[in-house]
């Protein structure tokens, strides 16, 4: 069976966080819900028009280079109470921090993105996406790279290493950086409501984890990726 493989780069990246208030959280990776936004983008569709139809599909995603995050102070315009006063900036704005991420070890940040089931459509939209694509926020701008089909089969089960980003407990040595992200969007519905948000766990150095469990993905060359 195939399924559609591309790398997803950009310089920096900012993926909110669902309970993050006015200082904006970011996740290390993108968020199911965000990598369905960067396909839509690349094949044109409206916002809020393709939550159902590419919901359709499952998602795996695998860190690429080594992951950190910045925190960054801003200052917002105060629009509580709009006048002459605050759009000139003579009105003290909102102090606010954001958290950005940064690649550790590599020029820029990268992660890998496969789609199942294979979809000639979308494998033609990301050689030339309609729209921009960002990691996140619309400044965030992104690329894709090495767009390709790959030969896979369906696994329901791993006991060994995965390549991806994963919902099972790993087992950590002392070598290795692993951070666990929680409350991570998988869906929209209609209203833009998130169902479930599930925990996942993400090695930062960019290196695979051994895990033991059920978990649907794939096996694609020898090497097993989880379904987001």
């Amino acid at each position: 069976m195939k399924a559609l493989s591309f790398r997803l780069m950009g310089a920096m990246a900012h993926f909110r966080k669902v309970f993050s208030n006015s200082t904006s959280l970011s996740y290390y990776f993108p968020p199911r819900t965000t990598l369905m936004g960067v396909v839509a983008a690349a094949m044109g569709k409206d916002r809020d028009s393709y939550y159902e139809e590419l919901n359709q599909f499952e998602y795996s995603l695998t860190p690429l280079t080594g992951l950190r995050k910045i925190m960054l102070g801003e200052t917002y315009l105060d629009t509580d109470e709009v006048s002459v006063k605050s759009l000139r900036r003579l009105k003290q704005g909102v102090p606010t921090g954001r958290e950005f991420v940064l690649p550790s070890n590599a020029p820029f940040l990268g992660y890998r993105v496969t789609v199942y089931p294979f979809h000639e459509v979308m494998e033609k939209s990301l050689r030339s996406p309609v729209y921009p694509l960002s990691l996140g926020t619309a400044n965030m701008l992104a690329w894709v790279e090495d767009v390709k089909v790959e030969e896979c089969e369906e696994i329901q089960e791993v006991d060994g290493e995965v390549m991806s980003v994963t919902q099972l407990k790993p087992e950590v040595t002392k070598d290795m950086r692993v951070a666990i992200e929680e409350m991570v969007p998988r869906e929209f519905d209609a209203e833009r409501h998130t169902g479930e948000l599930p925990t996942y766990f993400v090695e930062l150095n960019a290196k695979p984890l051994t895990v033991k469990g059920k978990g649907r993905g794939l096996r694609c060359g020898g090497e097993n990726y989880l379904f987001l």
